[in-house]
């Protein structure tokens, strides 16, 4: 029988969801002379209108030896990674441009970094035991050293797939921001990283893309409170899921986190004299931060629809938001 050969190529192929846009730009960046002229550029750059880069500083910075055919590669980046100032004599980075070398820069990292099982002075929420920070493939790991932590029958969460037991939350967090970090610092750094995503995806707009971001509420009901839940898998039975529609990337929050990000709750603290600030420079902060979510209240109001109130307290002073099944809050009351 003769052999079907595919008519596709095979970027063609895996390109199912984007546009053929999206595709040829891939196709403009298998190349190493154009992968160097987008790092030379990045190294160029400024913050500042008007910077530009002339070609002639530009071919030596990648000491290409052949002028006419530089000039065919740096034209074939035109338009979608590179911009060329014919006025000006010179060339710039587009945004795209900046993003795929900074993406890259991110994702390695100036040092190859690893943290391993670092005791931190944060105590268990479950179990009050000791944690430990660690830090693989791309992910911040805040881990308890007893229990079986918040997930015990999820056996894969995102990139993790050895080092499930007794995690109490993950963050995705890029190689570089861990080299100058120590452990205290890592977990209060992670902790606004994942503070600011989900506030943004909370908000409708992914920060990885830009792109429009759906939120879901997830009840579990069938749930074994006792943990290890093989219904679900775990230890919580409502949580929050946002996911763009453009990148896919996610992220997963307990529901009694999501007020926090509403102005009125925002005054409702500050009225009392709290904050709900976090910062990375003060790991008090994010202990701080992560109590005032779990001291909040939590009530299933209805299934069908689904609705889901939680509740903050102070001093006898209440303030309860409503959320609703794609986690958006619907209502405030005081």
């Amino acid at each position: 029988m003769e052999e079907v050969k595919p008519t596709e190529s095979p970027l063609e192929a895996a390109a199912q969801t984007v546009s053929s846009d999206t595709a040829e730009a891939f196709k403009l960046l298998a190349d190493e002379t154009r992968l160097a002229i987008l790092l030379a550029l990045w190294e160029e750059h400024e913050p500042l209108p008007d910077h530009n880069v002339p070609f002639s500083r530009l071919l030596d910075r990648v000491d290409y030896d052949n002028r006419g055919n530089f000039s065919y590669h740096l034209e074939k980046l035109e338009g979608s990674f590179v911009t060329q100032h014919t006025e000006r004599g010179g060339y710039e980075l587009r945004t795209a441009g900046l993003k795929v070398v900074r993406s890259i820069i991110a994702g390695i990292g100036i040092d190859d970094v690893s943290v391993n099982d670092v005791e931190i002075d944060e105590s268990c929420p479950i179990c009050d035991a000791p944690t430990t920070i660690n830090y693989q493939d791309g992910v911040v790991l805040w881990t308890c050293t007893e229990c079986d932590g918040v997930a015990p029958g999820v056996s894969e969460w995102g990139a993790v797939k050895d080092h499930m037991e007794g995690v109490l939350d993950l963050t995705q967090f890029e190689p570089a921001g861990v080299a100058a970090r120590r452990p205290a610092q890592l977990r209060a750094a992670s902790k606004v990283a994942k503070h600011q995503k989900v506030r943004s995806m909370f908000n409708g707009v992914c920060p990885t893309c830009s792109g429009p971001v759906e939120g879901r509420l997830e009840y579990c009901r069938d749930h074994d409170p006792r943990g290890g839940c093989d219904n679900c898998g775990w230890l919580l039975d409502l949580l929050a899921y946002f996911q763009c529609r453009t990148c896919e990337d996610y992220a997963i929050e307990d529901p009694k986190k999501l007020p926090l990000f509403h102005p009125a709750v925002t005054a409702f603290y500050e009225e009392h004299g709290i904050s709900t600030r976090v910062h990375t420079e003060d790991p008090e902060s994010a202990r701080h931060i992560f109590d005032l979510m779990t001291d909040h209240g939590e009530e299933l109001v209805s299934e069908d629809p689904l609705r889901v109130a939680v509740t903050a307290s102070i001093d006898g002073d209440d303030i309860r938001v409503m959320l609703d099944e794609t986690a958006s809050i619907v209502s405030v009351n005081r």
